[in-house]
């Protein structure tokens, strides 16, 4: 007597064996941002020891106006995350990439600050085209890394390696 049972589990397993998945490759723009990330890295801890040795030598403002405590605790953070988004990154973590759009922000917001303060005594227009233009790869970099299709594809599939 062979009867059907519904409620039976089903006799295939309904979920893709590991070796048929596929892992996205790393996007160029995650290649870009570990690059960089890396030589602000080791740029900002080369300007972290010499503003220490100042600082132990007497010095007590900095050349931007700020006291060597806050610069050192300021660039101390920056390293930190820097680093933090550096380990991160190539374990695909969610943390990893919004530290790196911070970085590439980061970087939005230094050119703009930059090209206004250069253009300032000229016309307001030419300035803010001057701004777009400049700004027009840094804004696809930020979208290429953190929305783009293959940014979302690579960004969801946890690296277990």
């Amino acid at each position: 007597m062979n009867t059907h049972n519904p409620f039976a589990p089903p006799s295939s397993d309904l979920n893709a064996a590991p070796e048929t998945l596929v892992i996205p490759r790393k996007p160029i723009s995650v290649w870009v941002v570990q690059i960089i990330g890396s030589l602000a890295a080791a740029w900002g801890t080369f300007g972290l020891i010499m503003i220490s040795r100042g600082a132990m030598a007497g010095l007590t403002v900095t050349g931007f106006g700020i006291p060597v405590s806050v610069h050192l605790l300021l660039q101390s953070c920056f390293i930190a995350f820097l680093l933090l988004m550096l380990w991160k990154l190539p374990g695909r973590s969610r943390l990893s990439r919004y530290l790196g759009l911070g970085l590439i922000g980061f970087f939005i917001l230094l050119m703009s600050f930059a090209i206004i303060k250069s253009f300032w005594s000229g016309p307001i227009e030419a300035t803010m085209i001057v701004t777009g233009i400049v700004l027009a790869p840094f804004i696809y970099w930020a979208y290429a890394f953190a929305f783009s299709r293959k940014a979302l594809q690579y960004f969801e599939v946890p690296d277990h390696g």
